[in-house]
Order: structure tokens, then sequence, then C-alpha cells
């Protein structure tokens, strides 16, 4: 089905359109200048709060900066203290273990010494056990001849 044709109308003014157009621009403007006011109220507002901010946190870092080092010093104290103590019992230690091998040391040498004259002893002695043992089977041995006659 056809349908006929609409005739054209021209609609209002163009200037009509225009003119509501920069009323409306104005308006839309004033915003714009409104919401640039704000937002470097805004700026200004958040340069402030960031330089609190940063103040807060340099505070802080400078309290526990003194903080850490309180701490630090008193450890590292502690640390000293104890290790002067465990140097001094060391050497204590150290002296008296020292003291008792010395002794040992000494204690061998004495022994070995006395060994050492002992053995000479004993040489000495087994030198006039030979001489006494030769002596004896002689005897015993001119006894036997004698007995079988052989002399």
């Amino acid at each position: 089905m056809a349908m006929p044709a609409l005739m054209f109308e021209p609609e209002s003014d163009v200037e009509e359109r225009v003119t509501r157009l920069e009323a409306n621009f104005e308006h839309v403007s004033t915003n714009i200048s409104e919401m640039k006011v704000d937002i470097r109220g805004l700026n200004d507002k958040v340069d402030a709060l960031d330089n609190k901010l940063t103040a807060k946190i340099d505070a802080v870092d400078n309290k526990l900066t003194a903080k850490i080092e309180a701490v630090d010093k008193k450890l590292t104290d502690k640390i000293d203290a104890v290790e002067t103590k465990l140097t001094t019992k060391i050497e204590a230690v150290d002296k008296k273990l020292t003291d008792k091998i010395d002794a040992v040391k000494d204690s061998v040498n004495s022994l070995a010494l006395a060994m050492e004259k002992s053995f000479g002893s004993l040489r000495v002695g087994r030198a006039v056990d030979r001489v006494w043992w030769l002596l004896m089977s002689a005897a015993l041995l001119g006894i036997m001849a004698r007995a079988f006659k052989w002399l």
C-alpha cells in the first residue's frame, strides 16, 4: 500500500534555535566555571592534605627512627656486655685448661724420666742376673762333670 507523500513543513526559525542554544550554552558555561572554581578549591585542599600527611609521616618516621636507634643502642650494649663476659670466661677456661695440660705434660715427662731410670737399673740388674745364672750353670756343670767322672 502506498502512502501519500508528506509535505515538508519548515520548523521554527533557525534564529530561534540558535537563541535557545546560546541560552543553554550560557548556563553550561556558568556551570563549567563553577566546576573549575570547585576543582581549584579541591586542588588546594588536596595539596593541604598532602602537606599535612607528609608532615605527620615525617614526624612518625622521626619517632620510629629514634625508637629504633634507642633499641639498637640498648641491644648493642647488652650484646657487648655479654660478649665481654663470655670473653672473660673463655679466657679463664683457656687458662685452666692450659694449666692442666701443662701439669699433665710435666707429669708425663716425670713418668718418662722415672721409667728411663727404672729401665736403666733394670738393664744393670739383668746383667747381674745373667752373670749369676752363668756362674750357677758353670757350678752345676762342674758338679755334673765330677759326678759322671768326666773330670
